[in-house]
């Protein structure tokens, strides 16, 4: 038998080839839309940075953000069906699930061991923790702030009994004491420098590094979490994202937060260095949600006799399977309730 040519078969190799090389790429995957609920505290900039560096979209998601003046009410936002996930710390968190069960906690995107203050009238006759005896404070209820005034006045031998409490909103804070109307709050940034821009030198602001850790967190309602992983998929993935253009490129980072937020570029970067940028789920969350719910009992501020569980409001799956490392909650990969 004479050899075979292996020309045919070069031949044939080579249009294999050219067909594979000449057919088009698989199209995008159709965007994802989410509604997201943005509180603009300083806890929450993580979030912020994803949202105004366009780093959610560069995942696939079509954002419509909802601005809200603090995570309790974007967390009630939330609940009440205005967005599909939302941004809060884990006081209103603790609150309301005492009240109701049907959302969980995604993760932890920001925390901070010296973010509340409490800011008083000098002119009060205030100028140290424990002379806040007898006057009149107020406070956001059933929020971070809340349980920082706690905290405060028991490292300043005082109680909540010991001050005449009354509860505000947030935005409503600085006007009131700039009026002579209360004479201290517990609150945050942005609101505590527009009371130091309200009344000069007559304001005292007070810090406790390291009394409180406040930690906020991505929230979604049961049903959202079971209909819609894959846009909880590239949630994660964008905050993931976030967090890495936060840690390479904090100049710009800032720049965009100060962007948002309308807070001065040079206290931006003030607090800066009080804040984690860090999304992760930790043994700690679940411990301070306990702490605060037995201080929340004990002072009759929450429906109920017994601690709700929290391990099952934790959806722990898509930052797990995104990043193992970033979970070491014992059991959080179950499936929330609803």
């Amino acid at each position: 038998m004479g050899k075979l040519s292996a020309a045919p078969i070069l031949v044939l190799s080579a249009l294999i080839i050219a067909s594979c090389e000449s057919k088009p790429p698989p199209p995008p995957a159709p965007a994802e839309s989410i509604r997201l609920g943005l509180p603009l505290d300083p806890t929450n900039w993580l979030m912020v940075i994803a949202v105004q560096q366009g780093i959610l979209a560069e995942q696939g998601l079509e954002v419509e953000v909802r601005e809200y003046v603090s995570g309790k009410r974007a967390l009630n936002g939330l609940l009440a069906g205005e967005v599909d996930v939302a941004t809060t710390a884990e006081v209103p968190m603790v609150f309301r699930l005492f009240e109701r069960d049907d959302f969980a906690c995604l993760g932890t995107v920001g925390s901070s061991g010296n973010e509340p203050r409490i800011v008083a009238r000098n002119d009060a006759g205030i100028e140290c923790g424990d002379e806040l005896r007898g006057k009149r404070v107020a406070t956001q209820r059933g929020s971070a702030v809340h349980f920082f005034l706690h905290l405060f006045l028991v490292t300043h031998g005082l109680t909540e009994a010991d001050v005449k409490l009354s509860f505000m909103k947030g935005e409503e804070l600085a006007p009131a004491l700039a009026a002579g109307e209360i004479d201290a709050f517990s609150m945050r940034e942005p609101f505590v420098s527009e009371a130091e821009h309200l009344l000069g030198d007559k304001a005292i602001v007070f810090a406790e590094p390291g009394l409180y850790q406040k930690s906020f967190n991505l929230v979604a309602t049961s049903a959202f979490i079971a209909a819609r992983p894959e846009a909880l998929r590239r949630l994660v993935a964008g905050v993931l994202a976030a967090e890495t253009f936060a840690r390479d490129s904090p100049e710009l980072a800032r720049g965009a937060v100060s962007s948002r937020t309308g807070i001065p570029s040079e206290r931006v970067a003030e607090l800066w260095r009080e804040i984690d940028l860090d999304f992760t789920l930790r043994q700690e969350l679940l411990l301070a949600m306990e702490d605060e719910a037995r201080w929340a009992m004990e002072n009759r501020l929450v429906p109920g006799a017994q601690v709700p569980n929290f391990l099952d409001h934790i959806h722990a799956a898509p930052l797990g399977d995104a990043r193992p490392d970033a979970v070491t909650i014992v059991g959080a990969r179950a499936n929330p309730q609803g």
